[in-house]
């Protein structure tokens, strides 16, 4: 049988607005670690938008910021992809 290859894994392109607003995207990835690590009753969308809530309580100057929210969005959508990676990559190790 033979054996392909895998293409080689991409590079991440950096993320302006992490680097903009290092916090956010900082935030996002530890919302998305805990919610892997305690699978709470919340769905991961419910989760995502509890931690930012409670990121920005009793600040007004963050409310309706898009670009600080995509930022903590994308932070935690590419921190959920890269554990489900690394996962996948350690079970075809070990299978």
């Amino acid at each position: 049988m033979r054996r392909i290859v895998a293409r080689p894994e991409q590079a991440l392109l950096p993320n302006i607005l992490t680097q903009r607003y290092p916090l956010f995207g900082l935030a996002g990835r530890n919302a998305a670690e805990l919610w892997l690590l305690d699978s709470p009753d919340l769905s991961m969308a419910d989760w995502r938008d509890l931690r930012f809530y409670q990121l920005t309580l009793g600040n007004n100057s963050f409310v309706g910021d898009a670009e600080r929210r995509k930022t903590f969005n994308e932070s935690f959508a590419r921190q959920i992809a890269l554990s489900i990676a690394n996962q996948s990559r350690k079970e075809r190790r070990h299978a």
